[in-house]
């Protein structure tokens, strides 16, 4: 007779175990359930997020890219004039030099022509 009163706490105790189970795999369900309707809500944000790094890192691309082409034109306009520079440069020592050469020539003559001219009215002086 114990064992069956033994028995019957102890189906007793199982069942209470069974019904406590359930109870216990039903919330753990509800939590599943709002892990799940939390995780799509988080996952609907995200998409508009991800998009708007996408057009941001389409932004950055082309600003990259004209800040590139306007780098590369500068350059260009750089390299052109620093070329204008230097032919002039060239130019004006090739002026300088050939200029420079005739007026000296021109310069040392004129003084021998004015030595002369000094010497040749000091003999007619005397």
């Amino acid at each position: 007779m114990i064992i069956q009163i033994f028995q019957v706490l102890l189906l007793a105790s199982a069942a209470g175990l069974c019904i406590a189970l359930v109870f216990y795999i039903k919330r753990i369900t509800i939590s599943f359930e709002k892990m799940q309707t939390d995780i799509s809500r988080l996952a609907d944000e995200i998409h508009p997020l991800l998009e708007s790094f996408e057009a941001l890192s389409h932004s950055i691309t082309k600003v990259t890219s004209y800040a590139e082409e306007q780098m590369n034109s500068i350059s260009w306009i750089v390299e052109s004039v620093k070329s204008q520079v230097v032919s002039l440069l060239s130019v004006e020592k090739r002026i300088r030099e050939g200029i420079e050469g005739p007026v000296q020539n021109l310069t040392t003559n004129l003084n021998a022509v004015k030595k002369g001219i000094a010497t040749f009215v000091q003999r007619l002086k005397c």
